[in-house]
């Protein structure tokens, strides 16, 4: 008997890991549109080779499908799968399903089973404050993305070079550069067709903000270092902002098209082009242009304020919520939570970003990676079988020194440049997750004070409402009819309940 018991025992351990895989049900959002089939995605294959976890899946790429099929998953009577991976969990939904019991709360788990986020979550307690829901549950695990997308100024560097011109670093000394952009033909083809900054609407002009030591949030509120919550609109600095921002659009210095237009108006798909753009708001300069055209702009550090400060919006934060949930269909989370942890080293983040290192890429001497040029490599990066990242939220802590260290020159340049306004990055207010009874109330108030902020903005620069006492005054009069007061201790009540 125990010699059967010791060969039994030798043959499973010889077993290869997929024998002994567990199986669970996956359902998510690949993002709108994708062409990627998560069922031959090399990603689930190495996942498995890793931890003997394998799915089978429910793969949903058009957004409104997704909504929908979340919502028949559960309503009474619906089929929960085990697992939502890029999930686009909505704050209401992990809420409410959270409270019914439908996804499972993870944060007694994530110390015993996700050893790797949890160090970074202890390192990092806001960012587990931002996946904490107003019921104390944690229902979605985050991505962590530490070089998140932001709307800073991209200047032209070569005008810069081209004109002489140092690198503004305060109002004044920007509005000198933009003057310079505007008389002095900087691309050299003898015509006055340059725009020197262009933006789109009031949203994008607010982003100036930053030069007067303020960071406001969508809201148009911020909290101040005493723990105040201040409202921009009513203060004297953005009295300020709007004189400025009216004598700039007057002199021609912005985009006379800024409140009209769009970027698919802007967008300059030809590399041969005549380039006519001084300055411009975007995440990265692809927004606008050809690759080839983006080796041309370098992102501006913040403006120096009055009061010496240097800070810049940070647009939302790091983290990304919602990603990953487990339902109480699944029989054992911890299985599919170190799963999870995987995403949240640097190792398996980089495998779900290229795979493994030399199948498809491979470092160089000088410490930088890029694809193999051979014909398979580009068929299956380019048929999406070997990411996973590219399309969709997802849980991952990205690995930013790997992203940043691409081997081509072009790209590189512009993930280099996106961390340039890291430093500075300044929440106008922390994380918060408002609750649907909350946001029932704040929702028409920001109707109503958000429209009439963007409008006056518009008609302030445009010079339809001349900026002076009376008419500033008016403005704010305006702003306390439709309940500024109230929108102010609405995120005050928000602001304190956080510090508690």
């Amino acid at each position: 008997m125990l010699k059967r018991f010791l060969c039994l025992l030798t043959v499973l351990m010889l077993l290869p890991a997929a024998c002994l895989a567990q199986e669970f049900t996956m359902a998510g959002f690949d993002g709108q549109d994708s062409t990627r089939d998560w069922t031959t995605n090399e990603f689930f294959a190495r996942m498995a080779e890793r931890t003997g976890v394998t799915f089978s899946f429910m793969q949903v790429n058009d957004q409104a499908k997704w909504q929908a099929t979340k919502a028949a998953m559960f309503a009474p009577g619906g089929q929960l799968p085990d697992v939502l991976f890029k999930a686009a969990l909505t704050s209401d939904e992990l809420i409410r399903y959270t409270d019914g019991g439908q996804l499972i709360d993870l944060l007694p788990l994530l110390e015993e089973n996700c050893p790797n986020l949890w160090a970074l979550l202890q390192q990092n307690p806001e960012w587990l404050s931002a996946i904490t829901l107003p019921n104390g549950k944690v229902g979605a695990l985050p991505m962590i993305q530490t070089v998140s997308t932001q709307n800073p100024i991209w200047i032209n560097k070569s005008w810069l070079d081209a004109l002489k011109l140092e690198t503004p670093t305060d109002l004044e000394s920007l509005e000198k550069v933009l003057t310079a952009f505007r008389d002095r033909d900087p691309n050299q083809n003898g015509n006055q067709d340059e725009t020197p900054l262009l933006f789109i609407g009031p949203w994008e002009l607010k982003f100036f903000s930053h030069a007067y030591g303020v960071v406001a949030n969508d809201y148009n509120v911020y909290l101040d270092e005493g723990g105040t919550v201040r409202y921009w609109p009513m203060e004297e600095s953005f009295a300020q902002f709007l004189a400025d921002m009216r004598d700039l659009y007057s002199k021609g210095l912005l985009d006379p098209n800024g409140f009209s237009t769009a970027d698919s108006l802007r967008l300059i798909n030809d590399e041969d082009a005549t380039v006519t753009y001084g300055a411009f708001f975007a995440p990265t300069p692809l927004y606008l242009l050809p690759l080839a055209l983006c080796d041309d702009y370098v992102v501006l550090e913040p403006l120096t304020a009055p009061d010496g400060s240097r800070v810049y919006r940070d647009l939302f934060g790091p983290i990304a919520r919602g990603t990953f949930a487990i339902t109480s269909a699944c029989q054992d989370p911890a299985a599919v939570l170190r799963w999870v942890d995987v995403l949240y080293t640097e190792e398996g983040a980089i495998e779900a970003m290229v795979g493994k290192e030399g199948q498809y890429w491979s470092y160089a001497a000088d410490g930088t990676w890029s694809w193999h040029s051979d014909s398979e490599t580009t068929a299956h990066v380019a048929g999406g079988n070997v990411s996973i990242t590219d399309t969709g939220e997802m849980p991952l802590y990205f690995p930013k020194a790997f992203n940043n260290s691409f081997g081509d020159k072009e790209v590189n340049h512009i993930t280099t440049q996106c961390d340039v306004i890291t430093p500075y990055l300044k929440q106008p207010f922390p994380y918060y997750t408002l609750t649907p009874e909350q946001r029932a109330t704040v929702q028409p108030l920001q109707m109503e004070l958000g429209a009439c902020v963007d409008v006056a903005i518009a008609n302030f620069v445009l010079g339809e409402t001349p900026i002076n006492q009376d008419t500033l005054a008016a403005f704010r009069a305006e702003l306390e009819k439709l309940g500024a007061a109230d929108m102010v201790a609405f995120w005050q009540s928000v602001a304190d309940n956080l510090t508690h």
